[in-house]
């Protein structure tokens, strides 16, 4: 955008987790809330909105039926078993989308998390709002399912990476980049620290001027104590994000700041039931070409020390991930030589009459079992560890990167000093 080009643009970005599970009982009051999300879309004059776990086909279809006036352009994001759950919504025109699936995912064989069927990815939608080129990326990452014993710790973090480098690497030609959703992660993990670091965005919720219709000051989205869906609200935490910037990259005089950020649901109205078992965020945006608005947005001299620092963290933590899968391995190697031995055994005894569906049932469970087993140790678990070093080498570039710009920056430095002096 030239600079000599005078203009504001105020930009609303609202982003929910609908928890929108197919399955009865599942959701509670589905239908109901997500009338209630679509009738509050089309009386929120929002200009982008990103929505997550939107399992179901049927009920995008539905809000894009809901919200066709408001805002007419919309896209979901397919991916998985189930699909990724992600849609955005907007009022500028879609003019072109990209999908990156999550080479880690959690794993098939853990039902009850359900986060392997779901196909977790980022998704892109380039967008035309106004005079600008928006890139709006939608994400939900794998959910951390016990703080004490975090298995998916490292999955969590590799999606991190890839999501920063994602964004990283298609954002060349947007005016405005922002990133929106669940991201199941706090302020203080690391994985959070890598995509705001490593992408080099501002978190709206921190950057604010303004913190209006909030139920307190720390932006908590989950577990809240005003949730109808909350088990008491004993652990809140701020896990939904809406982080922004304009185009590092790029030599443009825009400038960004978020002027408020609100907790805009409360209680469905007519009904006693929140809108889901998650907040949702909404952040407004002016936009203008004042580039001193991008204060906390641009990579300052120094920062390069706390990216490697994070970066490093981040690698150890993905190793860690490897020592674990090694493990894994040999457990589903025992079982699946004991599975075998165990097959082997009964193909030898002679079951008494009227037992013999049982025999054939008990082979098939044993021979499953082998089959299962001898996959995750061979294929999956291979699968897992080639993922976590393609993450470990792509960081460890990164690292040598900044180190190298590191040096370079304290030589010129020093150069400038000496001939000063």
């Amino acid at each position: 955008m030239a600079s000599h080009l005078k203009f504001t643009q105020d930009v609303r970005v609202f982003t929910l987790n609908c928890w929108g599970i197919p399955i009865v009982y599942a959701s509670l009051h589905r239908k109901e809330r997500f009338q209630a999300i679509g009738e509050h879309l089309t009386k929120g004059n929002y200009d982008i909105v990103v929505l997550e776990e939107v399992w179901s086909h049927g009920d995008f279809k539905r809000l894009v039926e809901q919200t066709k006036d408001a805002l007419p352009y919309s896209y979901y994001f397919h991916s998985g078993f189930l699909g990724a759950g992600l849609c955005i919504f907007t009022r500028g025109e879609i003019i072109d989308t990209v999908i990156h699936r999550y080479s880690l995912n959690g794993y098939a064989h853990k039902v009850q998390h359900g986060d392997w069927f779901g196909g977790k990815c980022i998704g892109l939608c380039v967008i035309k709002l106004g005079k600008l080129r928006f890139n709006v990326y939608a994400t939900h990452l794998h959910a951390q399912y016990s703080v004490e014993n975090d298995e998916y710790k490292s999955h969590r973090v590799t999606q991190a990476f890839e999501t920063a480098q994602f964004i990283r690497a298609t954002r060349q030609n947007a005016d405005v980049t922002i990133l929106a959703g669940d991201l199941n992660l706090e302020p203080t993990q690391v994985g959070y620290k890598v995509i705001r670091s490593h992408a080099q965005l501002q978190d709206a919720w921190l950057a604010s001027e303004n913190k209006m219709n909030n139920h307190d000051e720390s932006g908590q989205t989950c577990d809240t104590v005003h949730n109808t869906y909350s088990a008491g609200g004993t652990n809140p935490v701020r896990i939904d994000h809406i982080m922004y910037s304009c185009n590092p990259s790029m030599n443009t005089d825009i400038g960004i700041r978020c002027m408020d950020v609100q907790l805009p649901l409360g209680i469905v109205p007519g009904h006693q039931i929140s809108y889901s078992d998650h907040e949702a965020l909404l952040a407004v945006l002016r936009i203008s070409n004042d580039k001193t608005d991008n204060v906390g947005l641009q990579p300052e001299e120094g920062d390069a020390e706390e990216r490697m620092s994070v970066l490093t963290e981040a690698s150890r933590i993905i190793g860690e991930g490897i020592d674990n899968v090694q493990r894994s391995r040999y457990v589903f190697g025992a079982i699946c030589v004991v599975s075998v031995c165990l097959l082997a055994l009964t193909v030898n005894i002679e079951f008494p009459w009227g037992t013999q569906s049982v025999a054939v049932a008990l082979r098939i469970c044993i021979s499953a079992a082998v089959a299962y087993s001898f996959w995750m140790a061979v294929v999956e678990s291979r699968k897992e560890i080639v993922s976590m070093l393609a993450a470990t080498a792509g960081l460890r570039v990164c690292v040598n990167t900044l180190q190298r710009g590191s040096t370079a920056g304290r030589e010129e430095r020093d150069a400038r000093e000496t001939t000063s002096g």
